[in-house]
């Protein structure tokens, strides 16, 4: 492992840790209220109705990766504004649980509508592989954030040294992250496929 990452994860071990924590609560909320709550219906209507229509349309004319990176820039903008007011990590953190309670309840959609067989395959290569890295990059972007709002109140002198170090890691995020859009977009075929032949 790079001694740049082992470095970073000693240091933050804690917040890491702690966000980790964070999403997979969301996770769960999100697996209770698709169980739970009348949203069931309305969101395999809604993922059905997109995947009929990726049959019907020639599928590369729905560019997931633009509309993926317009999204995840406004989360990132949210996240690092969140930085200016005195509530940054609970901001933070509600905007990661929101990400995961959005996972949660697509992951139960998907086995809804595949089954579970096919829903294990299809959550495999289309939800958990580019999940992974966007989580990866998630995590950092939040770690850093948490970590210069700590640096601002209390004091620290934000040097030249600091702002180079989160534009680096702010660049590796934001790559794993439109790395996690490209997977999910090369894979969303193979989803297709096996919702053809259903």
């Amino acid at each position: 492992m790079n001694k740049s990452v082992q470095k970073y994860l000693s240091e933050n071990i804690a917040i890491i840790s702690k966000i980790l924590l964070v999403y997979t609560l969301g996770v769960i909320i999100g697996i209770v209220l698709f169980i739970f709550t009348d949203i069931k219906g309305e969101y395999i209507d809604i993922v059905r109705n997109i995947l009929e229509q990726t049959k019907q349309e020639n599928f590369e004319s729905i560019n997931v990766i633009a509309n993926g990176l317009k999204n995840n820039l406004f989360f990132i903008g949210l996240i690092y504004s969140s930085i200016i007011t005195i509530i940054s990590p609970l901001i933070i953190c509600a905007i990661m649980i929101i990400k995961a309670i959005v996972t949660g309840i697509y992951l139960c959609t998907i086995f809804s509508i595949f089954g579970i067989l096919k829903g294990i395959g299809a959550v495999a290569v289309n939800v958990i592989l580019p999940l992974i890295l966007s989580l990866i990059g998630y995590v950092i972007i939040c770690t850093n954030a948490i970590n210069l709002f700590s640096d601002i109140n209390s004091g620290n002198k934000i040097t030249l040294k600091d702002v180079i170090k989160q534009l680096y890691w702010l660049v590796i995020s934001f790559s794993l992250i439109s790395f996690s859009l490209v997977i999910e977009q090369l894979t969303s075929s193979l989803v297709i496929s096996m919702f053809s032949n259903i």
